[in-house]
């Protein structure tokens, strides 16, 4: 099969073909994919940031597909079924299984990561993936071309982060809230708080097609290379605001001259903060030490300065990590099937395997908001 690999080099995925993976428990499946992605966490992987130890690996975490093939002991899923494969699969019924990784118990790992991320599991920029423990992990979706399918690719991941990093906040309507980045997870996490009953929703970046299209939702942009954008918000509400969410982290924080600047993103919104506010972050603030497969994992702190005393004067709180999506999949998918929410107006650029590596350069430069990758047999029955 084809499938996008890293191989440790900068800048760089190149396509190849690999073996096909095969059902290695009674309760794996195999999912041809029909549509993946490529997500802002895999920057961090095509810079060399973020990873596993050992090169090379599949990359990508986000997929729709069909089941082609199923384990002896799978009960609800079957062939021919729709499904969406999550980033981290379900640990299974027994606690033993869970795998602890360096991003903490993530069940049975967490796709496209490589070695010391997942039992084998491998990426999702791929013809095939094997799903383990699938009757837990998967969630079957209408095989109706009538569907918009990006929608519910976007509960792969990026949604989901998007909607906890509302919930790290300590969110609730009528809350107005300070997204930082504009990128696909901060649009859809200024877009879920419109939807949640934000009363003001401000969209934080430099990329004019970003404001923009923060815009078109109802929020209000601001360029931080204008000013900070405490100074800028604050002036508009001098109260601050309720919640402030971090969509970008360490490695992405930019200073208003677009100089790599780790702590100014929280610094920020600790300003920008109201009383009893709150702090949700989803960004990457993740160190790997350096190695094959994150050869510049040092540009990543291991820590930052952080505010401490402005924070506890405010009596503010702070939550971020690593979404669960599975455990937001109903609600959210309650609003997809009620038509209330159509994520994919993130979707700006869709390409065949062949073209990824071609791809990651344009997304990198910020000339796509999300990039979906599209497999031959799309149109045929399954």
């Amino acid at each position: 099969m084809r499938a996008v690999l890293w191989e440790g080099k900068p800048e760089k995925v190149v396509v190849k073909n690999v073996p096909v993976p095969t059902i290695q428990r009674p309760e794996d499946v195999i999912v041809r994919v029909t549509v993946a992605t490529i997500c802002g966490s895999d920057l961090h992987i095509w810079h060399g940031e973020l990873g596993g130890s050992e090169v090379p690996w599949i990359m990508g975490h986000e997929a729709v597909g069909i089941v082609t093939e199923i384990g002896t002991a799978v009960d609800t899923i079957k062939i021919g079924d729709k499904v969406v494969i999550p980033d981290a699969p379900a640990a299974g019924h027994i606690v033993v299984d869970a795998v602890r990784t360096p991003l903490g118990e993530l069940g049975s790992g967490s796709y496209g990561l490589g070695n010391g991320f997942g039992l084998d599991l491998g990426g999702c920029q791929a013809e095939y993936v094997r799903v383990p423990f699938a009757d837990d992990s998967l969630t079957k979706i209408p095989n109706d071309p009538a569907i918009n399918e990006l929608d519910y690719l976007l509960l792969s991941d990026i949604w989901p982060t998007a909607w906890e990093c509302l919930d790290f906040s300590g969110f609730r309507p009528g809350d107005a809230v300070a997204v930082f980045g504009a990128g696909p997870v901060g649009l859809l996490c200024a877009y879920s708080a419109l939807l949640r009953g934000a009363s003001a929703v401000f969209s934080i970046d430099h990329v004019p097609l970003r404001l923009e299209l923060a815009k078109t939702l109802g929020a209000i942009p601001i360029d931080f290379t204008k000013g900070d954008p405490s100074a800028q918000i604050l002036a508009k509400r001098k109260e601050g605001v309720n919640r402030c969410c971090d969509c970008c982290g360490s490695v992405t924080s930019l200073n208003g001259n677009l100089e790599r600047d780790p702590d100014y993103i929280m610094r920020e919104a600790v300003k920008l903060a109201s009383f009893r506010g709150g702090i949700g972050f989803v960004g990457v603030y993740f160190h790997c030490p350096p190695s094959q497969g994150t050869p510049r994992g040092d540009d990543v702190p291991a820590n930052i300065s952080f505010p401490i005393s402005d924070f506890m004067s405010k009596n503010l709180s702070l939550s971020g990590g690593f979404a669960d999506v599975k455990r937001l999949w109903r609600q959210l998918l309650d609003l997809l099937e009620g038509g209330r929410a159509h994520p994919s107006f993130i979707v700006s650029d869709e390409v065949g395997i062949d073209e990824v590596p071609e791809a990651y350069e344009r997304f990198d430069k910020k000339r796509e908001t999300k990039t979906i990758i599209r497999f031959p047999w799309q149109d045929e029955s399954s």
